[in-house]
């Protein structure tokens, strides 16, 4: 079952947010920025595609009918029931205080053994999609497991361990409202903002955003992005936790959002780069 939030007035936010956070509460690692969050990261990357690249996006989506990055965004989410194999894919787990002597950043062998980690499922995908060979439904598979993926790794608590549950186990109050920290960085300090209109809130991060920021963004690798996110997670959102009684202070939604919309500009410039990279 998906849960999308009504938007509409801010107490039907809250009402939709704690019925969002008990749905995504009931999965160790939940939906990475929610529905929209993934729309958005969507959206900015189709800005950044180039012309051939975007055509062929297109020839690839219509084999299911559809038109946009967006529309498929969260495919990978609404498959999990029917592909539980695949739940292990949306996150990795880097321990926010690791044992002596092993490191405080992405450790492929201890972090993802068998290859069953976002990092390592989004360079198996990238690969899928720059075969030609491939028969093209696989393909379009692919492309849609990396639109949501890119998403996944750049959410910060989809590359960190606490032995928390991704968050899902931390109880705070967020606006009033009872519910997850994992919740809270996946859609409610973004839902108020974005306010219904997913496309409106992408194209303005998207001009937002120089060259010069994306130029830097484009560089690394996807075990560099995951890192990213994991100093995020273990360096802001575990240090600043209230030691008391669990209620995030006012000041959190906005120096937060700030945090959670430069995520959202990088992952969708760093998808173009891929998608750029791997269509040709």
């Amino acid at each position: 079952m998906i849960c999308h939030p009504h938007r509409r007035p801010r107490v039907l936010v809250r009402i939709a947010f704690a019925a969002l956070a008990f749905c995504f509460g009931l999965t160790s690692q939940a939906a990475a920025w929610g529905f929209e969050g993934h729309r958005i990261i969507a959206e900015i990357a189709e800005q950044y595609l180039k012309p051939a690249t975007a055509e062929q996006v297109r020839e690839l989506l219509a084999i299911e009918n559809t038109t946009t990055l967006a529309d498929v965004a969260n495919w990978a989410d609404q498959i999990r029931p029917q592909r539980p194999e695949t739940a292990h894919w949306h996150f990795v787990n880097i321990p926010i205080h690791p044992q002596a002597g092993t490191p405080a950043a992405y450790d492929p062998e201890r972090d993802c053994p068998t290859g069953d980690c976002v990092v390592a499922k989004i360079e198996e995908f990238k690969s899928v999609l720059r075969d030609r060979n491939v028969p093209a439904r696989e393909r379009l598979e692919a492309l849609k497991f990396l639109v949501h993926f890119v998403g996944d790794i750049h959410q910060p608590l989809h590359c960190s361990d606490n032995n928390d549950r991704g968050g899902n186990a931390i109880s705070v109050e967020f606006d009033g409202t009872t519910t997850n920290l994992h919740a809270v960085w996946d859609s409610g300090i973004l839902v108020p903002a974005v306010k219904g209109d997913e496309r409106a809130y992408a194209l303005r991060l998207a001009r937002s955003i120089t060259p010069r920021r994306a130029a830097r963004w484009r560089r690394g690798s996807t075990v560099d992005w995951a890192n990213e996110s994991y100093r995020i997670a273990a360096v802001v959102i575990y240090k600043r936790l209230p030691h008391t009684a669990g209620i995030l202070p006012a000041s959190y939604e906005a120096s937060a959002r700030a945090i959670v919309n430069e995520q959202l500009e990088k992952a969708g410039i760093r998808l173009a780069m891929v998608l750029n990279r791997g269509l040709p």
